[in-house]
């Protein structure tokens, strides 16, 4: 048998069984976030009045009040347990049965509840829900962790892969992530014909009190668009992928680069090129860096 693909679909399967194992008005399953109950799932003949995505205030539910431990889980007559009496009211009004147990996930925190209300008093003996209720609220718990544990670790590996693309000195991407933003970028000049230019920044060293790397960084990300991609690719090597930039906007950019340069004390040899029709940005950045060869060697020495 196939596994559920998520939690919400297990919640469903999990309430239509106990709805045919257990004889109650209304089976649910709920989530609580920032003290409001949402419906997750919903079977029983009441279920219309509680289809998934409804909601209501947690302070009020029978819910509650069982997982702070002042009511039983199974209570065959709400009005002899005062916690549970005094929350019959409004839409629990018709309540006369109840049970719940809690759902945790993996950090062991209160996701929701798997529940169960019934129209009618059931006798006092009556405990035949309690242990089907156990089993399948640890079950649904049970995958909620996974779950959770599956999407944490995906966020915890997304965010390491982030961490290898990003130059630690600047915060920049470091040749790793630039020679994937190119590769990206590249593949959609090629689909769509789009107009991106590079520029390649050679700065000197001085003896300043800042880093002459920091405040290079700091210059980009003042001076470049936010969509703009900004990377460190050597020790005093900064490129810039400007995206959606013909070459009017380039050299305006490039202009401008230079002036905050000079402004922050920052010498640098600079180079610009616009990408080609049918040509790789690959070649587009080669023609950037010969710029900076040709501007480096106008120089006089020293």
């Amino acid at each position: 048998m196939l596994p559920w693909p998520g939690f919400a679909l297990a919640a469903a399967a999990a309430v239509e069984h106990l709805e045919a194992l257990v004889d109650l008005d209304l089976w649910l399953v709920t989530a609580v976030r920032d003290g409001v109950q949402t419906v997750v799932a919903a079977a029983g003949a009441w279920s219309s009045e509680a289809p998934p995505g409804a909601t209501s205030a947690w302070q009020d539910s029978f819910c509650l009040r069982m997982v702070e431990r002042r009511g039983p889980v199974v209570a065959p007559d709400v009005s002899a347990v005062p916690a549970y009496a005094e929350a019959a009211v409004g839409r629990l009004e018709a309540v006369r049965a109840y049970v719940g147990v809690p759902l945790e996930g993996d950090d062991g925190v209160v996701f929701g509840t798997l529940c169960g209300y019934a129209g009618e008093r059931k006798d006092p003996s009556w405990d035949g829900a309690a242990g089907s209720v156990r089993l399948v609220g640890r079950m649904l718990s049970t995958i909620l962790a996974r779950e959770q544990f599956a999407r944490a670790r995906s966020q915890e590996a997304a965010e390491a892969y982030a961490l290898v693309e990003r130059d630690p000195a600047t915060g920049l991407r470091n040749r790793r992530g630039w020679d994937a933003a190119v590769a990206q970028e590249d593949t959609r000049c090629q689909r769509y014909g789009a107009a991106t230019s590079v520029l390649v920044l050679d700065v000197e060293p001085d003896a300043g009190s800042l880093e002459p790397t920091a405040r290079c960084a700091e210059v980009l990300t003042r001076s470049c668009r936010p969509g703009d991609v900004l990377a460190r690719l050597g020790t005093r090597e900064f490129a810039v992928l400007a995206v959606e930039c013909d070459l009017v906007a380039a050299r305006a950019l490039h202009s401008r680069l230079r002036v905050q340069l000079r402004t922050a004390g920052l010498a640098a040899a600079t180079g610009v090129a616009t990408r080609r029709p049918g040509e790789r940005l690959a070649e587009a950045w080669a023609r950037a860096a010969d710029e900076v060869v040709r501007e480096r060697r106008r120089r006089p020495p020293g």
